[in-house]
């Protein structure tokens, strides 16, 4: 019997190695999502804030094209409207769009 005994103990003690061995994995596998996840966290942050700032400057590339439009049918004098024919207008408002998708773009 005591043959039968001690291979009891054996299969005993490998299953509790097993299930100590398997507890270790799971908390390893937890620290390793845990990790994971902070880290896409902060990717996602840098993404934002790098989409925030091309969001801005696509605002501001915008705006000096907008000015720059403005200018130009106005004249040099504040104030002052030039004389520029309807499709002369179109024709700088359709330029102006252009540059603006180029710069925006990277184009320009």
């Amino acid at each position: 019997m005591t043959g039968q005994s001690e291979s009891v103990d054996q299969v005993m003690n490998q299953v509790l190695l097993a299930e100590r061995e398997a507890r270790e994995a799971v908390a390893r596998c937890r620290s390793e999502a845990a990790q994971i996840r902070v880290a896409a966290e902060e990717d996602a942050r840098r993404i934002a804030d790098r989409t925030e700032g091309r969001i801005k400057l696509a605002g501001h590339i915008a705006d000096r094209a907008v000015e720059r439009t403005l200018r130009g049918l106005q004249g040099t004098e504040p104030g002052a409207a030039a004389a520029v024919p309807e499709g002369e207008v179109r024709e700088l408002l359709d330029r102006a769009v252009d540059g603006l998708v180029d710069e925006i773009l990277g184009f320009g």
